[in-house]
């Protein structure tokens, strides 16, 4: 995407954007004022029950603590890769792998004693290979699991230790990181060998806020996004590390979770967890906003909140392509389709359990589900 790269816009070209953003704020306020009306007029949705989620199988938790985290990966055995689970709990991370399409067997376990895991942190296009993130309340530590080629035994690697404040999985086997705060903050990527094994590094040039989470640009290539703890949007060069702009965007805190850009516009899912409740757009979850990078210019064009009668915010969630789901304080989770606008489905608890997680798998479009005591659900949705 030029707009990224530094190229100056011709007038002609700047026109256009503005053009086209105007359009954007105009199918805005159509969008806001038809919610309204539908809200008004939508009865409760006590029969939005799971319709497009279909349970596939279950992972019973091996151990006793908490679960925390599940991802999904390529891994690879016998020369053959296959799709894979990794579930995390405080003491110890499982590799699972499918014995036919409802059972599962777990292959690894990387046990942990002195610092509690956190999260697992997919990094695209490495196999074999498992980052997660320990720590007490904050990341102090981002570590590799592995197996050792002669024995198969698993075995640990630190790869980063500090004040860590967040990081990403990036497509061409790189994993970016946010160190420290203001003026003493560090931007890294590191990027690994075929083998997993870290065999490079690059610096990113930190802006003069804390970023709290990284998004990956899709539909440009070498470009990342970061989001700040007073709400700005920076976006990095990943070529020549050089950041290339910062905007504000809103006085309410934001979380990325993902961005594509087309165009020369940047669209941007975000979740607001402090979002208040309203009465004609009820409880909003995710928002889509459009940002031109070269005026700074945002506007919000879609708005996905809570069917009438569903209560609870934002607690977690996850987006992949054009679904974004979350985990609400009640309990539940919601999908939403970003292309329709609205919530397809939703997930109440199970047998009493609330849901603590969720994730879109990265290997197919099931839904990874997970409770407080550690079991984690397999849905397809369709």
């Amino acid at each position: 995407m030029e707009e990224l790269s530094g190229k100056p816009l011709s007038y002609a070209e700047k026109e256009k954007l503005k053009e086209k953003l105007a359009f954007l704020k105009k199918e805005y306020s159509r969008t806001l004022a038809r919610l309204q009306t539908e809200t008004a007029d939508r009865p409760a949705c006590d029969n939005l029950n799971p319709g497009n989620l279909q349970l596939v199988s279950e992972l019973k938790n091996p151990s006793s603590s908490c679960s925390v985290d599940v991802s999904a990966m390529w891994w690879e055995r016998a020369g053959a890769k296959e799709p894979c689970i990794v579930t995390a709990c405080e003491d110890v991370v499982s590799l699972w792998k499918p014995l036919n399409s409802l059972q599962w067997e777990k292959v690894h376990t990387w046990h942990f004693t002195e610092v509690p895991v956190l999260q697992i942190v997919p990094v695209p296009d490495v196999y074999n290979l498992i980052c997660v993130a320990l720590g007490s309340l904050e990341i102090r530590e981002i570590r590799a699991l592995l197996c050792s080629s002669g024995d198969d035994s698993e075995k640990q690697v630190l790869l980063k230790s500090g004040d860590i404040k967040a990081m990403l999985g990036l497509t061409k086997r790189r994993l970016v990181s946010s160190t420290g705060t203001f003026c003493s903050q560090q931007i890294q990527i590191m990027t690994f060998a075929d083998n997993g094994s870290s065999k490079d590094e690059q610096l990113l040039m930190p802006p003069d806020e804390t970023v709290l989470t990284f998004a990956e640009v899709q539909g440009t290539q070498e470009a990342l996004l970061g989001t700040t703890t007073v709400n700005s949007i920076v976006i990095w060069n990943l070529k020549t590390g050089q950041l290339l702009k910062k905007m504000h965007i809103d006085d309410q805190a934001s979380v990325c979770h993902g961005a594509y850009s087309e165009k020369g516009l940047l669209f941007v899912v975000v979740s607001q967890p402090c979002a208040k409740e309203s009465q004609a757009l009820g409880s909003p979850v995710f928002q889509l906003l459009v940002i031109n990078p070269k005026t700074a210019q945002s506007v919000g064009v879609l708005l996905c909140s809570l069917p009438q009668g569903q209560a609870g915010r934002f607690l977690e969630g996850d987006v992949k392509d054009h679904v974004a789901a979350a985990v609400l304080t009640s309990g539940t989770i919601a999908i939403w389709d970003l292309l329709l606008g609205h919530c397809t489905a939703l997930l109440p608890p199970v047998s009493d359990q609330s849901w603590s997680l969720v994730k879109w798998s990265g290997t197919d479009s099931h839904l990874l589900a997970g409770q407080k005591d550690g079991n984690i659900f397999i849905y397809r949705y369709f």
